[in-house]
């Protein structure tokens, strides 16, 4: 028997939120505004979820203290604000920070626990109100119920999930992304595809996912490049936002891997971004997985016009091959074990071994 529950309402195309704001009055009466320092404004998306509030006289207020890869003592201020400030509603605008961060402050806002039991979904089934509204294309986040924050003080990445953590309403308009840069196009373009792939790896991959994950792939590969040629090129900016709700929509359902795992102390100790550790491993995980779901893997490139051999070229041509990491045999010593006890861990389509890990983070560095 297979299953398929996504309860956000998902509005994309350009101009959504101006088309759509009488939606924002469902939600409450006024709005904690959860964002980065930059991204919101340059892009135009705070602007016109100010306009919309207006419009429905609704009160907000601002909280930009999210920086990439959000930390728990920003989520932590952020759900102060929310409570001093008696909001009732989150809106998330940026990349997948802002809204992971987001959708933890909705948890912890409305909920009468620790900090660190953001972590343990078995002390919460409900949050706040959340309206998505994604600025780039590649978490997917918009459309899942899972947020991944950062813990400096036990430095290490986690990731958690409940359904109560799916947003609300996302809106997904590819003109915000017209503003990103080729580095953060490209890492979040990866991102997407990572999610797409592991729709297939996952030992929860549902034959209901793959006409989306197929086209969400292939969109990623008919206009990355060209998002990346002609950062103007609305078409190819749409195309790429499409495949990153189609990620999220997979993921959503079959979880996450190793692929992911094995990325996080990266992220945690160099400051790599999210998309870009999951780029660098990917050729040496569709390698380690596909002796043991080769007819999955190969129909899935077959769908698209691809073999193996060509799917590792593209990623060389994204320049992923160029994005070795220097990993002391320290980091990789510390790091197994954080990998071998991630959640998605459990998903994985083999049984992956710590020898296993140790020779991926020594296929990828210098």
């Amino acid at each position: 028997m297979e299953s398929f529950f996504i309860p956000t309402k998902i509005i994309f195309g350009l101009q959504c939120i101006a088309e759509n704001h009488s939606l924002f009055r469902s939600l409450g009466k006024k709005a904690l505004i959860v964002t980065g320092k930059n991204s919101a404004v340059v892009c135009g998306a705070l602007d016109d979820v100010l306009e919309a509030l207006k419009a429905e006289k609704i009160d907000y207020v601002i909280y930009n203290g999210i920086t990439e890869n959000p930390t728990l003592d920003s989520v932590e201020h952020g759900r102060n604000v929310f409570k001093e400030e008696m909001c009732d509603f989150v809106i998330a605008i940026g990349g997948g920070s802002p809204i992971d961060a987001a959708k933890a402050i909705a948890v912890l806002g409305i909920n009468n626990m620790r900090l660190r039991d953001v972590f343990s979904p078995c002390f919460y089934d409900k949050a706040a109100p959340l309206i998505a509204i994604p600025t780039t294309s590649g978490t997917g986040t918009e459309a899942t119920p899972y947020s991944v924050i950062t813990d400096v003080k036990w430095h290490t990445k986690e990731g958690f999930g409940a359904p109560c953590l799916f947003p609300t309403i996302s809106f997904c308009d590819p003109k915000y992304t017209l503003t990103m840069s080729d580095k953060v196009t490209r890492d979040t373009g990866i991102d997407a595809l990572s999610h797409l792939l592991e729709g297939v790896y996952s030992k929860k991959r549902s034959n209901l996912l793959m006409p989306i994950i197929a086209k969400g792939i292939e969109l990623v590969f008919d206009n990355l490049a060209a998002a990346l040629d002609d950062p103007g090129d609305v078409d190819a900016r749409s195309a790429m936002m499409q495949a990153s709700l189609y990620g999220g929509m997979a993921i959503a359902h079959t979880g996450t891997t190793l692929q992911h795992s094995i990325g996080y102390p990266v992220t945690t100790e160099f400051g790599v971004s999210h998309g870009l550790s999951n780029g660098i491993f990917m050729k040496y995980i569709m390698q380690l997985y596909h002796p043991h779901i080769a007819t999955e893997i190969d129909e899935m490139l077959y769908y698209i016009g691809l073999d193996r051999e060509e799917f590792y070229a593209w990623l060389n041509e994204m320049g992923l091959d160029d994005e070795k990491l220097e990993l002391s045999d320290e980091f990789i010593k510390k790091a197994v074990p954080e990998v071998m006890n991630s959640r998605n861990m459990a998903l994985n389509p083999m049984q992956v071994t710590e020898k296993d890990v140790i020779k991926l983070y020594r296929d990828v560095r210098k």
